[in-house]
């Protein structure tokens, strides 16, 4: 089983609109809701794919906004535990403007997590989690909640044969770093950071090649946004170079590859297969101004990825 924690959902609330007037009265076109939050994106790949019960959500639901997350998970035939909570959830808003062809996301900050509350959900949590179970944990820390959250919980889960991943940012990721998950998803700036590399920009990619070879972290994968990705897994050092494409909104890319990934490493356990797999999505994914999963435009783009063995971890 795929356990995917999601610890600060949102609604993700897209508005169109033809122009915005900032000091007058802007009118939209179309809207969209759906679930948000990184875990929700990640858990997208599975969704589509009719594969809901090959993964299990952990999340927090909260006030009327928690309610119609909640109905949104069940309409996505998403199963999972749920800890209800005093607070509201957030929405974010993504705020599309077709005549200039940009967007912009506003994220609320969302509910504080009481003591109480975390720790029925960490309850729930680790008596849902079997060994040989993979644990992905993905996203920012509620309110609340200590920077050592994922740090505790990647620790006990590995204590007991889970394996866990960890896609987060700032001292969340640095905190649960230490506990050397199984994998590791991160941008090359943060990779280098907490390698204690300086970066070089003329030489980021290298720097972080060869950083990767002595990383302490047993499986490591640092995306390289429009420079494509580099990876260590079981000991192998890969380099994915990626086409150069025209970029509509990125917004959720980097979890529908991370989901991507874990759902072809799971069926094949083919390294190469899983990261052309999610490369692949990822990239259609940015042509789109929803998260979505567009397998036809991927395929096209699988012929023009490249990905090689470049080493090998001391």
């Amino acid at each position: 089983m795929i356990h995917i924690l999601c610890a600060n959902p949102a609604l993700d609330r897209t508005i169109y609109v033809q122009a915005f007037y900032p000091n007058g009265v802007t009118r939209s076109s179309a809207s969209h809701e759906g679930l948000g939050g990184k875990g929700f994106n990640v858990a997208l790949p599975f969704i589509v794919t009719n594969e809901q019960k090959t993964i299990h959500m952990h999340t927090f639901f909260g006030g009327p906004v928690g309610e119609q997350l909640a109905q949104m998970m069940k309409n996505a035939q998403l199963a999972g535990e749920t800890t209800f909570i005093e607070g509201d959830n957030r929405y974010c808003t993504i705020l599309v403007n077709e005549s200039k062809q940009e967007a912009a996301l506003i994220n609320e900050q969302g509910p504080s997590i009481t003591e109480k509350e975390q720790q029925q959900f960490l309850q729930s949590l680790f008596c849902s989690l079997k060994a040989g179970d993979h644990l992905v944990l993905s996203g920012s820390l509620p309110k609340g909640t200590p920077i050592t959250f994922y740090r505790d919980i990647i620790a006990q889960a590995e204590s007991r044969g889970v394996q866990t991943i960890l896609d987060s940012s700032g001292d969340a990721l640095a905190y649960g770093a230490e506990a050397k998950p199984w994998l590791i998803k991160i941008n090359g700036e943060e990779f280098l950071d907490l390698m204690g590399v300086k970066e070089e920009a003329a030489n980021r990619q290298q720097q972080i090649e060869e950083s990767l070879k002595n990383s302490p972290y047993p499986n490591c994968i640092v995306t390289l946004g429009g420079e494509g990705t580099v990876a260590k897994i079981n000991g192998d050092i890969w380099r994915v170079t990626l086409p150069t494409i025209n970029v509509t909104n990125a917004t959720a890319s980097g979890d529908i590859f991370l989901g991507t990934f874990i759902r072809e490493w799971r069926k094949t356990n083919d390294v190469k297969a899983a990261l052309l797999a999610g490369s692949a999505l990822s990239l259609a994914n940015c042509l789109h101004w929803l998260p979505t999963i567009d397998f036809a435009q991927a395929e096209q783009y699988q012929q023009k990825i490249h990905i090689e063995r470049v080493g090998s971890a001391v």
